[in-house]
């Protein structure tokens, strides 16, 4: 099984095949898993700094998430729910 971290887009499913559209796409043996860790540590430490009516809030949270699914596609971390 191969594993792709996606970042935006959509999947259309059919019975028979799936068709993914995504704005980014990062095969597995390309994501840095030490960098991902960094990323999520920043975020993290960031989220933990701003209340959930700062602006800047979402886009914390939005990095939190795409580090999460870097490292999980990299073999680092399970999918963050």
């Amino acid at each position: 099984m191969k594993k792709i971290a996606l970042g935006g887009g959509f999947a259309e499913v059919n019975h028979d095949r799936v068709v993914v559209m995504a704005d980014t796409a990062e095969r597995a043996e390309e994501i840095d898993l030490e960098r991902a860790q960094r990323a999520r540590d920043r975020a993290e430490a960031r989220l933990r700094e701003l209340s959930i009516d700062d602006e800047t809030y979402t886009k914390a949270h939005a990095a939190l998430q795409r580090a999460l699914v870097r490292m999980a596609a990299g073999g680092g971390g399970s999918l963050p729910r």
